[in-house]
Formats: structure tokens, sequence, C-alpha cells
């Protein structure tokens, strides 16, 4: 490849000419994202720059009362609609703003030249090679592409034919334009019809993880359609429709973050604990060690704070005698969305659990040292007896058990106290265990909207329902309910007399809580206990947490957490419900929780926290969208495959209308100078599209050929 282009670099310096993947404008007409060979010229980024500045001071003044009279809308609704778009969406990526046009007549020698490359050497295909072209020219040309293999040789070139309104394009004159020109009947023709609608948002690929993180958008949701009849309006009923989204996992604006939360500071305990018994107790720095990954523009909380707040609230239902209810409390039967059930568990949490609560403050703490302080120091006033927390008959952690017996008065509790202090691993352990129950309960109890818990149940338990697919799992429950209301919670809702309450006296006799002799023999070992095990006391806490398992969960929370980010902006920008959410749930699942999914480590969506799928839609699912005007509608026309092995020339003509410039600025403004911002709008204009046209060409002659002067 260098000895192909080496002659380019060596006549043409000045120009940028580099092996890359397709440009976004390059991509908008070969359809794919390919290796290419991209010419342009190299404008000062200063300039560039400073447009970008501009751009952004115009954005910031839409937000003004005094900005642009044109685009401010000061309904309430639209301002705190998340389907609005508040910032301009681009055709082209960010990064291309410094990528400038070259004089038409350099444009065709640099062509030339890399075609005669190409056929000296002994490759049998080369890289197609792209120049981007300035279009002050007659012919308004944009893109000169050319590339050779052994047997053909293919040329093409991208001209700007004007603007027009819909109703103003001619699809059957475009066919009759192509049917002369290549001298076939229209039987012969391949038509195709795409576009691409944007439903929310703003894509930030080119941004850094921080910068993503902070956007004003926490993704983009987009509807791709194709069809074959000729027509440029969408026939909305038999079109094939798919489904392109993008999410930011961990967008500080995302409800999402409720369970996000716990399962990144999840991956940074079980990474310490991994480092610990690899290196040894005393090799982690606590004063140092992350647990909380800190963003800018993240909320810094006063943890101590909220655990007083918390240790008073449950005191306060200590003397009143009022026990909370049981069961999850952001899943009830009045839940009608995700949005409302995120927004409950962001608000109020998912349990009244004592340790749930205790662990949605923990896990914001900066450090290993603030978790380990705060936790002894909440488990130090539960010994005191002046509290009585109410902790669900479902959690069997370890940790439930410690406050359980702490809250009776314990011998023990001094020299337990202790040595949690001096055993951070045990501490993080013990901590990190009510956790990993949590996220489980509360992504099955989440997917339970959507009847799937059952299959989200088998991922935790690794059990035979793991190997079916959804479509299956949900065809049993349905063959045995026969159709009929069931209930696919395998979490029911508990009473408060079903959960565990703490009398005054303490109890301790067929205590479900306590351990077998086999654990107090290993506390023992351990000096958790005393020699002598006192009738009326019992072990307080196992010695070791099995740890070995949560690099798989936290592997599976990572995948699962990926297709909640995805439902929950589905749900909010196709204003869909629950019934329409479920297909597309289970095409998440089968995509991201499996044995081929992309989602490896909890690590990789930290540090690549930007997520995309693309799936097929029910058309009625997104109806309405459909019949609102496209961002872009591309019309192809090319012969049949039947009739192109008969001919030795082949050619197709691709038809791009877009609302916006397909081209970065340095290139359109050759086309349409910027103009200064109106003022007043005294009439309603029709919207328009650009019309840009590409020509190829490929002949099955031999590759030493000069490229036409002419299109």
């Amino acid at each position: 490849m260098n000895n192909l282009i080496q002659p380019l670099l060596e006549d043409f310096p000045k120009y940028n000419i580099e092996k890359q993947v397709s440009s976004s404008y390059v991509e908008m007409y070969t359809k794919e994202k390919s290796d290419i060979i991209l010419v342009y010229a190299k404008t000062k980024q200063t300039n560039a720059i400073s447009d970008v500045g501009s751009n952004k001071k115009n954005e910031a003044e839409e937000l003004e009362l005094t900005g642009s009279p044109l685009k401010l809308d000061l309904s309430l609704h639209t301002m705190l609609d998340d389907t609005v778009i508040n910032d301009e969406p681009q055709l082209w990526r960010k990064e291309e703003i410094f990528h400038g046009p070259i004089e038409v007549d350099t444009a065709r020698q640099i062509a030339n030249l890399y075609n005669k490359s190409v056929s000296e050497s002994t490759k049998e295909n080369a890289t197609p090679l792209w120049v981007l072209s300035n279009p002050s020219t007659d012919d308004k040309i944009l893109l000169i592409t050319v590339q050779s293999d052994k047997d053909c040789f293919a040329r093409g070139v991208v001209t700007y034919e004007g603007s027009m309104t819909l109703e103003e394009i001619d699809i059957d004159k475009y066919i009759e334009d192509y049917v002369t020109y290549e001298k076939i009947s229209e039987e012969a023709i391949n038509l195709n019809v795409d576009c691409k609608y944007t439903v929310s948002g703003i894509s930030y690929d080119s941004l850094t993880m921080e910068e993503q993180l902070n956007a004003p958008h926490g993704g983009v949701t987009e509807l791709y359609c194709e069809w074959t009849s000729r027509n440029l309006i969408t026939p909305f009923i038999s079109c094939k429709v798919h489904f392109k989204q993008e999410v930011t996992v961990g967008h500080l604006a995302s409800p999402c973050n409720a369970i996000w939360k716990s399962v990144s500071s999840l991956h940074n305990i079980n990474q310490l604990l991994v480092d610990m018994t690899a290196a040894g107790m005393n090799s982690v720095n606590l004063e140092n060690a992350i647990i909380r990954n800190i963003i800018p523009g993240m909320r810094r909380l006063n943890n101590s704070k909220r655990i007083n707040n918390l240790l008073n609230e449950t005191e306060m239902y200590t003397y009143t005698a009022e026990c909370p209810a049981g069961g999850c409390i952001c899943v009830t039967e009045d839940t009608t969305s995700l949005r409302q059930c995120m927004n409950a568990m962001c608000s109020q949490g998912s349990s009244n659990d004592f340790t749930y609560k205790l662990w949605d403050i923990l896990r914001d703490c900066e450090t290993a040292e603030e978790l380990i302080t705060l936790l002894i120091q909440a488990l130090k006033f539960i010994s005191s007896g002046k509290i009585r927390p109410f902790i669900d008959v479902n959690n069997k952690t370890y940790l439930s058990k410690l406050v359980l017996k702490l809250s009776r008065g314990h011998s023990q509790t001094a020299k337990v106290l202790k040595n949690l202090r001096s055993s951070p691993p045990q501490t993080l352990s013990l901590i990190a265990q009510v956790g990993v129950e949590k996220c489980m309960w509360e992504y099955t109890k989440i997917m339970s909207l959507l009847e799937h818990s059952f299959f989200i149940a088998g991922i935790w338990n690794s059990d035979a329902k793991l190997h079916e697919s959804i479509e299956q799992i949900n065809q049993t429950i349905n063959d045995m309910t026969m159709g009929g209301d069931f209930t696919l919670n395998p979490f029911e809702i508990l009473s408060s007399e079903h959960s565990v309450r703490l009398d005054a006296d303490p109890l301790c006799a067929d205590d479900c809580h306590e351990l077998t002799v086999d654990d107090f023999a290993s506390l023992k070992k351990h000096g958790l206990v005393n020699e002598k095990k006192d009738v009326n006391e019992v072990p307080l806490i196992s010695d070791e947490i099995d740890i070995s398992p949560w690099k798989n969960l936290l592997m599976k929370f990572a995948q699962v957490h990926v297709c909640l980010e995805h439902l929950y902006r589905a749900e909010t920008c196709l204003r869909a419900d629950f019934a329409q959410l479920k297909p597309m749930a289970s095409k998440l699942f089968e995509y991201y929780v499996s044995d081929k999914s992309p989602i490896k480590t909890v690590g990789q969506l930290l540090s690549d926290p930007v997520q995309k799928i693309c799936i097929p839609i029910a058309n009625s699912v997104v109806q309405d969208h459909l019949k609102k005007p496209a961002l872009w509608y591309r019309l192809e026309l090319k012969r049949k495959e039947e009739t192109s092995e008969k001919s030795t020339r082949s050619s197709k003509v691709m038809y791009v209308f877009s609302q916006m410039p397909v081209f970065p600025p340095q290139v359109w403004q050759n086309l349409e100078p910027p103009t200064e911002e109106i003022a007043e709008v005294t009439t309603i204009e029709e919207l328009k599209y650009n019309c840009t046209k590409y020509i190829n060409l490929n002949n099955k002659l031999t590759r030493k050929l000069d490229f036409l002067s002419k299109k």
C-alpha cells in the first residue's frame, strides 16, 4: 500500500493522503464502512476551531430567551421532553471539519497518478481512492473516486444537483434518464430506496469518555427504512424498518444509574479483593483505593451525613413501632413504564431493607477507607440497641445476619468490629455481597415488567433455562398458564408480617440466621469467637465469603444493564409500552447476554461507555414517526445481476436527498455561502432537500486507462 501512495505523497506533499476507514460522506454513497485512501486539503485548524467555537456560542444562545427566534420553543412540554433535539444534528463527523477541498483539475491528476501506480503494481486488487474536490466549477464536483483490479476499471464522481422539496423530486424522470443512459428496459433495473429518521439525540463518537458522560444527550435513536417501490415518501406499512440506537452507559443524566452505580462500585471492590488475595492485604492503600469513579461534573455526596440520616430514620421507626412494608418499592401494580420504575429507584431506592439502603450509601464512597469507616460506624451504632433495623425475609446475606444480631446486643460485638477494622478484605466482601445480591434482585424485578424475569433469573443461577431461547421460555410459561394471567415475577410481593421484624427481647432459639457448627469452628480458628461457646450466643459472621462467582456475575450485570439502557431510551423516545418493548427486549438479550456478546467486563463499559445496536422493529411501533419527513433519502438505480453479468460495463447511479449538508463546512460553503441569521420570520418556507448524485462506472477491461476528464 505504501508503494501505491508514495508517488502521490511525493507529487502532492501539501495534501493529506492516507489509508483510513470510510469518511461519513464517502460512506453515504458506498453504504459501507471499508478501508479507503482519502485525499483532502489540510485546512488551517485555527479557522476551523473558531468556526466550532462560533457554533457552540450559537447553541448556547438558543437556550436563552434572546436566542434564535427561528428555533426557540418556549412550551414547557418541549423543554422537558427528552425526544426534542436541542443540538443541531450533522451528517459529517466532528473531526471532518478539518477536511478541505482540492481543485477539480488537481483531483483528476491525483486519481490518474494513483491509477497509474496501481497499473504498474503486481497487486491484483487495490484500495479505492477518494479525492475531496472543490465544487466551485460548473460541474459542481464534490468527490472523485477510482478503483481497479486485474479484471476491471472502476471510477466514479459525486456532483451537486441543487435543492428541492419532496414534491419536486421526480423518481420517474430519474428512472427514465438511467434507462436512456444504459440503453436497457425498465424491467432490467433494480431500484432501492432507503432513508433515516433521527428520532432523538446526537452521536458523540469523537468525544472522550468523560465528555460523553457529560454530553447534552445520553445517546441517539434512529430509524432506518428500506423499500423498493417508486416512491420517496416512506410506505410505513410495507417498508422494512430497523431500529438503530446508541446509548451511553453511565451518562450523568440517566436514571439507569440508580443501579449502574452499584455495578461500577462492585467492579472496583472486586478488583481490590483480587489484588489483596494475590499480593496480600497490605498491598492496597485503602486511602487511595477507588470505590466510586469520579467524573468531572458528577455530584459529590456527603456520605457520613447520609449514614446519620439513615440511622436516625431507622431509630424513628423503632420508637413509633412503624415497620416499613416489605418487597420491592420501585415496581408495584401501578408501574406502567420503565421511566416510572427507574425514577422511583432513583428517589427512594428499590427496597426498605436496611442493608440495601446502607449499600446505596456505601457504594458512593470515593475510597475503600471511607467505605470501611462508615460501615463500622453504622454497625457500632446498631450494636447500641437503639434501633431495630428492618431486614427483608429474602435477604440471606451475612451482613443482614450481623445487623440482626448486633441490634439485639452481643457479647462479642467489640471484638468483631475490631477484627473487621483490621481485615479489609473481609469487610469489603461483607458489604459487596449485599451489593451483588441487590443487583441480581433489582435487574430481575425490572425485567419482570417485560415478562423476562425467569430468563434473567436463569442467568444468575446458570440453570438449564439459560440454554433455552427467550421465546421458548415465554412459550413454556404460556403453556403452563394456558394463556391466563400469570405473574412472571419470581419474587412475590412480601407483606410486613412475613418480613423479619425484631422484638424487644433477644430471640436465639431456632434462629434461621444461626450458622452451623462447621462455621463456628472456622470462626474460632480465625479468632473471631471465644474458645467456649455460650449457649445464648451465636456466631456473628462467616470468616470468608467466596468471591469466585462474582467475576462472571459482574459480566452478566454489564450485559443486562446495556439492555436496560437501550430499553429505557427506546421507551422514552418511541413512546413505546411494555407490550411493544417485549420483542425488542428478546432481541437485545439474544445479542448482549450470550457467549458471543460484545460485552465481556464492567471495565469495558467504564472505559468505552457508548454501545450501539441495530435490530428490526415492527412498523406499528414507529408508525407515527414514519409519517414525518426523514433526515435523508437515498435512491439507488443499477442493473439487475443477471443483465450485469452479460455486459462488459456496469453502472450505478445514486441520488441522496438530505436536509443537512452531507459534506463538512469547508466544502459546502462553496455551494451555499453562510448567510446572516434573519431576525424575524414573515413566511414559512417549505422543507427543502439538498440533492447530490453519484455515478459509478465499472468496465471489464484492463486497468491501464486514464481517468475521464469529464463525468
